[in-house]
């Protein structure tokens, strides 16, 4: 006796619509194509952390935190990070309001700063992993 093959029959049955796969496909609606990539960055913070922070640091600090993280992430999650004058000076921060609010982000624990006399400030961010 030979081998019987398996064959799909069409009916006008409704629920036999997965009887053709062509008809199937052209049914289904068109799929959005794939989003296009942003080129801006986004911070990335804990939220409840952050919200924990609102009367505590300024404005300025928020903008170091947010350079920070900017940081971290074009070097690829490596932190701590140097945190330069020069890149701060661009952002409207002067060197004297940096230290000022690198010591009111460490007081409320959200980095540790090292600092190096007349060569670089390292900075640890807290909320992200230690990486080198």
């Amino acid at each position: 006796m030979p081998k019987q093959r398996f064959r799909v029959v069409k009916s006008n049955d409704p629920t036999a619509v997965f009887d053709d796969l062509d008809a199937l496909r052209e049914a289904m609606p068109a799929v959005a194509t794939k989003r296009t990539r942003s080129a801006e960055t986004f911070a990335r913070f804990p939220h409840e952390r952050a919200l924990a922070l609102r009367g505590r640091i300024r404005a300025n600090a928020w903008v170091i935190l947010i350079e920070l993280d900017r940081q971290i992430f074009k070097s690829r999650g490596r932190n701590p990070v140097r945190l330069t004058n020069h890149r701060l000076r661009e952002l409207g921060i002067t060197r004297w309001a940096k230290q000022r609010h690198l010591r009111r982000l460490e007081a409320v624990g959200v980095i540790r700063v090292e600092t190096e006399e007349r060569k670089w400030t390292l900075v640890t961010h807290l909320w992200f992993p230690v990486q080198t």
